[in-house]
């Protein structure tokens, strides 16, 4: 998955020719304010994690197979590269989407992305129907957010942008929470349990940087049952998990602390200032220093 989209790249495929120019783009958030459709709408695949806000009409498709429909008051979340087919919209449909990659969301969520990836994983929730009064609040922040499009003031708008999509999506993340408490608590499905907690677990780790074993220790079960369970429920593996979460510190540090690289390391849980160097090198592409320099830049 290309986490760093090119400006230019096609950020929906739902036109004629598979692309609409959205209305605020930075390479990390894409932002339309009203998707366009027309009589021949090709598959897709999209590379960023993406929000629809359906404000009006009713759309219907498929992605990976399975059919979806979305009307007035929904909101649809998309993960990258599942394929999208088969679109069905109404002559009043209105749409607002948002395109974030993954790291960009993972940043905003920080450090409450266990409720965002437990919810749409465990329990797949990709359709979440708004009531009324979270109607009312997603509205006002879009209102917001729309002025903020059309303003021709350019100082701190990427700044204002982002934190005003970091509210609504925090605002979908109390939606998701009360979502969940509403469900019947009495889950049969073991393995949906154990990705429950595993994720809650590391959510809770200062240090999670540690080893496979670490974690099914805790859950009291094997590193390859909890690798198996993870795969079956959210289709990725438990390293992959850990991963993420690492990463996520490891971001979270070096853009939003005073803290020193040495003392961000040992922190974080890495041996010494070498090894942590070669970790952030590897997985984001360039050395702490020049990452954390290149990030207060933008």
């Amino acid at each position: 998955m290309n986490d760093n989209p090119k400006i230019s790249k096609p950020y929906i495929g739902l036109t004629d020719y598979n692309h609409q120019e959205p209305d605020y783009s930075d390479g990390e958030l894409a932002i339309i304010n009203q998707l366009m459709f027309s009589s021949r709408m090709h598959a897709t695949q999209i590379d960023m994690v993406f929000i629809v806000f359906c404000c009006q009409g009713e759309l219907k498709f498929e992605m990976d197979g399975s059919e979806y429909t979305i009307s007035k008051d929904d909101v649809f979340v998309g993960y990258p590269n599942a394929m999208y087919n088969h679109f069905e919209a109404s002559y009043d449909l209105k749409c607002r989407l948002l395109c974030l990659t993954k790291s960009l969301l993972q940043e905003m969520l920080y450090p409450k992305q266990g409720i965002w990836n437990r919810t749409l994983f465990l329990k797949k929730h990709y359709i979440i129907h708004l009531s009324e009064q979270e109607v009312i609040m997603q509205n006002c922040m879009n209102t917001v957010l729309a002025h903020n499009l059309k303003s021709n003031k350019t100082t701190f708008r990427k700044e204002i942008l982002h934190s005003l999509v970091r509210c609504i999506i925090f605002e979908l993340c109390r939606t998701l929470s009360t979502l969940v408490q509403s469900e019947n608590t009495l889950e049969t499905n073991q393995k949906k349990i154990l990705f429950d907690r595993f994720i809650s677990y590391m959510t809770s780790c200062e240090i999670k940087k540690q080893p496979l074993s670490f974690y099914a220790d805790k859950l009291c079960v094997s590193t390859r049952y909890l690798t198996m369970v993870c795969r079956e429920i959210s289709g990725r593996t438990a390293y992959d998990w850990i991963r993420d979460y690492v990463q996520n510190d490891v971001r979270f540090y070096l853009l939003h602390t005073n803290l020193s690289i040495k003392e961000i390391a040992v922190k974080l849980g890495f041996c010494n200032l070498s090894f942590f160097g070669k970790y952030v090198r590897e997985n984001l592409g360039k050395s702490p220093s020049d990452f954390r320099r290149q990030l207060k830049d933008d």
